[in-house]
């Protein structure tokens, strides 16, 4: 928002424009936990690699969508009990990064409502 818009605006179109910026950062957030939790797959797939014979780097993209745990398990070379930890370790991870990001939205909501 340019000076111009701000000096020439109503309260209500400013707060519009914060909700909508906020709305852009969480999803570029997500965005961003999504493409680093990928990057840790692929990693942790690269990792297992030189320590463990018997795993093997995926030849092709690993599908996250896929439900199919035992399919998971034959393209990644761990057992499925593996995987359903690793599910639910990466599932905390995320619900604690939420965490932190409503709370970070909070402190600076609170800031903002010292300011006005």
């Amino acid at each position: 928002m340019t000076d111009h818009e701000f000096m020439h605006s109503t309260m209500k179109y400013v707060k519009l424009r914060i909700e909508n910026y906020a709305k852009e950062m969480e999803a570029q957030t997500k965005r961003i936990e999504y493409q680093s939790w990928l990057t840790g797959l692929y990693v942790m797939n690269a990792i297992a690699c030189n320590f463990n014979k018997h795993t093997k780097y995926p030849k092709n993209p690993v599908e996250v969508n896929t439900k199919d745990t035992k399919q998971m398990a034959k393209i990644t070379g761990k057992s499925e009990e593996e995987l359903r930890q690793e599910e639910m370790y990466m599932a905390l991870l995320i619900r604690q990064a939420n965490a932190n990001i409503a709370k970070k939205k909070e402190e600076l909501k609170q800031q903002e409502e010292q300011v006005s």
